[in-house]
């Protein structure tokens, strides 16, 4: 009696997952459905509906086949692999056609606002046909001059984009001018330079407008002072509460023009955009290698390495460090490091490899300062140090700190 209750219940699974075969739809028998499906009687929720039930039966056979590919490969049984390969490609075929996709875009962009961008994100991921573009046009001619530059962006519909502004163009600004927006028209501002717009659901162009002037731009200090064709040329004085920071001129990258001397200034060509070149360096950490600042002991060897970096716009060359110390009890064995060259938004340490975009962390003794404290140092008594660092142009940045004897 027990044995038959047990055939009878494996019958019964036996039979229900039969039966829950039967009732799954093969991805081909979907992929048919799906050929047949009249799109225009059908709403856009019913097709993504279908669409989704597809791709997860391909997904589910994919997965099965894979398994046979590689059961296939372990036996050696070349059938079974050429079956189950022939089964992947098929399945690769089961996608969106550029026809349903045309109609489903159709059928979007009748949606009201507010639901787009999530049929659209859909469509996007679900359709290899559906790659919208938006093409910005920086074209421009005059009369010596001839300029023609396009750029193509696709990304998903509805997400943001960043469209250039002034500063990021390298455009000779003396035959261009000044880019002052973007628009649907070559002759109309419909965006400001650097707006935030949603990417197009459909192919788009954006004109670069440009107007002759000379504009000045200073990220640091707020500056943005744009002087049209035809008034007179006021060169602004740029200031920053930022003590480090030292001005260096305006900068037109464009055309390499450098303006120190605004007294000397003469506007050329259709226009200029001049950004402030700053040299600013920050001295980030300062560390004494292996002992504790606070408890430093005498007649001893000790190391000093630091960590900076350049917090301009300009490269900085030709950098040497000095550690100085009006103390009587120190006697420094190095207290000059030569440190060359770091480019403009780079971090470095005393004794680096190679400078990064980020903060390092001082390490090692090679290429630091060495001082000793001598015996008559009382404890306790507080030692001034003062780090400085120069370039090859006579400008300095200087950091002090102090260390206490053990």
């Amino acid at each position: 009696m027990k044995r038959t209750k047990i055939l009878l219940m494996i019958g019964t699974i036996l039979i229900a997952g039969s039966l829950s075969l039967v009732a799954t739809p093969t991805a081909e028998k979907q992929f048919a459905d799906m050929q047949a499906l009249e799109v225009s009687s059908q709403s856009l929720q019913q097709i993504k509906s279908s669409y989704d039930k597809l791709n997860e039966a391909v997904a589910r056979e994919a997965t099965e086949a894979q398994r046979e590919l590689a059961d296939a490969r372990n036996k050696g049984d070349r059938t079974a692999y050429r079956e189950a390969y022939q089964k992947l490609e098929t399945l690769s075929s089961y996608g969106m056609s550029r026809e349903a996709s045309d109609a489903l875009l159709e059928k979007l962009l009748a949606l009201p606002e507010s639901e787009r961008s999530a049929s659209a994100a859909w469509l996007y991921e679900n359709s290899p046909f559906y790659r919208p573009t938006l093409t910005l046009d920086f074209s421009s001619e005059g009369e010596n001059f001839r300029y023609s530059y396009r750029q193509q962006i696709r990304k998903q519909p509805g997400s943001d984009v960043v469209l250039p502004d002034a500063q990021s163009l390298r455009m000779n600004s003396s035959h261009l001018g000044v880019l002052t927006g973007w628009g649907l028209t070559p002759d109309e501002v419909s965006y400001e330079p650097g707006a935030t717009i949603p990417m197009s659901y459909t192919n788009q162009t954006l004109y670069a407008i440009y107007e002759g002037g000379v504009r000045f731009v200073d990220e640091l200090g707020g500056t943005d002072v744009l002087i049209k064709e035809g008034e007179p040329v006021t060169i602004p004085t740029p200031t920053t509460d930022d003590i480090s920071a030292i001005f260096a001129g305006w900068y037109d990258r464009s055309t390499g023009s450098l303006i120190t001397d605004p007294a000397s200034y003469e506007q050329k060509g259709k226009g200029a955009l001049y950004e402030a070149l700053w040299k600013r360096m920050a001295i980030e950490d300062i560390t004494v290698l292996y002992y504790d600042a606070s408890a430093l002991p005498k007649q001893t060897q000790i190391g000093i390495g630091f960590s900076y970096s350049n917090t301009g716009n300009v490269n900085l060359s030709g950098l040497k460090a000095t550690l100085s110390s009006d103390s009587p009890h120190v006697r420094f064995l190095v207290d000059t490091l030569s440190l060359g060259r770091l480019s403009a938004g780079l971090s470095s340490t005393n004794n680096s490899r190679y400078a990064t975009k980020t903060k390092q962390a001082v390490r090692g003794e090679a290429h630091t300062f060495r001082f000793v404290i001598s015996d008559a140092a009382a404890s306790g008594t507080v030692i001034p140090f003062s780090l400085k660092l120069a370039n090859d142009r006579g400008d300095t940045w200087t950091q002090d700190f102090e260390v206490v004897v053990q």
